[in-house]
């Protein structure tokens, strides 16, 4: 098994937000482990603190560091350098999730090995259905059905979720397969409930203001 990490060095919503995050993950990681993490970076920052907790920080190159590139490539590419069996098992867990558990990582891994999943990810409910949501028009007055229906009771609408990277866990001979976001038709969704991802100033706020009440 290995921990992956993705940890770089550029967010526009919250300036270095990898930084300030990296320790509540790598808190959480009981210390038989650390030597299975392999944090993904362009950050000497981050660099420098790997070495403080004793896991591997492996330089992400430019290429990979912009915004163009998604994390399936970071993926291939550590797979490919660090020599990464494709039988081997890769929990993917994003820095953007401070109240993440290792209880919980051990559960959505447990989940992963009883249905015998090439890949899982995690869902939860969604706050808005997408029979309610529209595109909107060019000129900002109109809208177009994001799914075109004639459903006018909300007890009709198909059972939905929202998909989320609280954890990811991957067979390395899998990764080709999936979609730019991690998952494909075969990818269990395993529940939980709505967890705060810190994209924006507003998030960390909450997260802040729910950690000091």
């Amino acid at each position: 098994m290995k921990i992956v990490i993705p940890a770089r060095r550029g967010s526009k919503g919250v300036p270095f937000k990898n930084r300030i995050l990296l320790e509540h993950t790598l808190n959480i990681i009981p210390d038989s482990l650390k030597s299975d993490v392999i944090i993904s970076t362009d950050d000497d920052f981050i660099i420098e603190k790997a070495k403080e907790y004793k896991v591997k920080a492996v330089r992400r190159s430019d290429k990979l560091s912009s915004d163009e590139a998604s994390v399936k490539d970071v993926l291939i590419n550590l797979i490919k350098n660090e020599n990464i069996s494709c039988q081997q098992t890769i929990i993917m867990l994003y820095l953007t999730y401070p109240e993440r558990t290792w209880e919980e990582v051990e559960s959505i891994l447990s989940f992963f090995n009883d249905n015998d999943a090439k890949s899982v990810l995690c869902k939860k409910e969604v706050k808005t259905h997408p029979h309610m949501c529209m595109f909107e028009a060019a000129d900002g007055l109109r809208g177009e059905q994001v799914v075109r229906h004639n459903l006018y009771r909300r007890q009709d609408y198909p059972k939905c979720f929202e998909i989320s990277h609280y954890m990811c866990a991957i067979k390395a001979s899998e990764v080709n397969n999936l979609n730019k976001n991690l998952y494909n038709e075969d990818t269990f969704f395993y529940q939980i409930e709505d967890k705060i991802d810190i994209d924006y100033k507003k998030d960390l706020e909450a997260y802040n203001d729910k950690n000091n009440s």
